[in-house]
């Protein structure tokens, strides 16, 4: 058999066309290879994007809620303050006397040491003057309310007294407070005592040791 060089020349070209296309398809596996790697990549990263945005958004959600929670909340203490009773102003300027709302009852506190002396029960000549002022502004401008005189110690034992125990020393001391208010004109039919004794000290035994005086909202 005779081979011509036609025949050769074709034989030739056609094992170059085909490494040719085996080269080709290879680079296009690679290349596909690399752009499904990148894409993925892409993927990924938008995916971190997205939930970086999402968790911003969420933030920005609380931090609007908190914000409006805080708008409410001056709000509601403006509306208490521009509601507050004006006979409040009365007792504020009453030596040793601190007055406070408790929800809608009054609350005059007084300091047991500006009242009485250490384990007595009996007021103090210069207490008088404090107490007179209390019952002049209660007698003036809550002649009908009930009120409750609450007595309170701090939570050290009762050592040197003549009293039993922290209980009867703050018991006797609200009803000497209701007897002297009595005798400046308040109506002791509206007068409630308490004794809490040692039960709710305050952030130092002086503040513990106390006398609230609360006019009733009823």
């Amino acid at each position: 058999m005779r081979i011509t060089m036609k025949s050769l020349l074709l034989t030739a070209l056609s094992g170059m066309m085909s490494f040719s296309l085996v080269g080709c398809n290879s680079n296009l596996k690679t290349e596909n290879e690399l752009l499904k790697k990148e894409n993925e990549e892409l993927r990924a990263q938008y995916q971190d994007a997205t939930n970086a945005l999402q968790a911003s958004d969420d933030d920005n959600a609380r931090l609007n809620n908190d914000l409006r929670n805080a708008q409410e909340n001056v709000e509601t203490l403006a509306e208490q303050l521009a509601n507050q009773p004006e006979t409040i102003n009365i007792f504020e300027d009453i030596n040793g006397v601190d007055v406070s709302m408790r929800d809608k009852d009054l609350a005059l506190t007084v300091a047991s040491d500006l009242l009485f002396n250490s384990g007595s029960a009996t007021l103090k000549t210069n207490a008088k003057s404090t107490l007179n002022e209390v019952a002049n502004a209660l007698t003036t401008n809550f002649p009908n309310k009930t009120i409750v005189i609450m007595g309170y110690t701090d939570t050290d034992q009762i050592k040197k007294s003549n009293f039993k125990s922290n209980w009867h020393l703050a018991f006797d001391r609200a009803w000497s407070v209701r007897d002297y208010l009595v005798t400046k004109g308040v109506s002791k039919n509206n007068i409630a005592i308490e004794s809490w004794g040692p039960t709710k000290p305050l952030a130092t035994k002086e503040a513990s040791r106390r006398v609230d005086i609360v006019v009733v909202d009823n």
